[in-house]
């Protein structure tokens, strides 16, 4: 199952697609099984509670907002969801 990636951001706000570059450069390097899409619609931004952009939902749970996350920290936030998902190693 591939893990799902969404940056709420404003139409044309460039770190909401610097937040996007990044993000795709790092699933590519880790060999991620990751999708990233980028969501601009208003309505869609208040109901998800999003009121500073970007913001960044790893399947479902925020991990950052009003900031580009950082390499280091987005790098750590898919390796984690990465290994919860290939689940226990005996």
């Amino acid at each position: 199952m591939p893990i799902r990636i969404l940056i709420y951001g404003q139409q044309g706000e460039g770190s909401t697609y610097a937040a996007m570059a990044q993000l795709r450069s790092l699933i590519r390097e880790m060999g991620a099984d990751a999708s990233v899409q980028i969501i601009t619609d208003e309505r869609q931004l208040a109901m998800n509670g999003i009121t500073e952009t970007p913001a960044v939902a790893v399947d479902g749970t925020l991990v950052s907002f009003g900031y580009v996350p950082s390499r280091t920290e987005m790098q750590r936030y898919l390796k984690q969801r990465m290994d919860m998902l290939s689940g226990p190693h005996y």
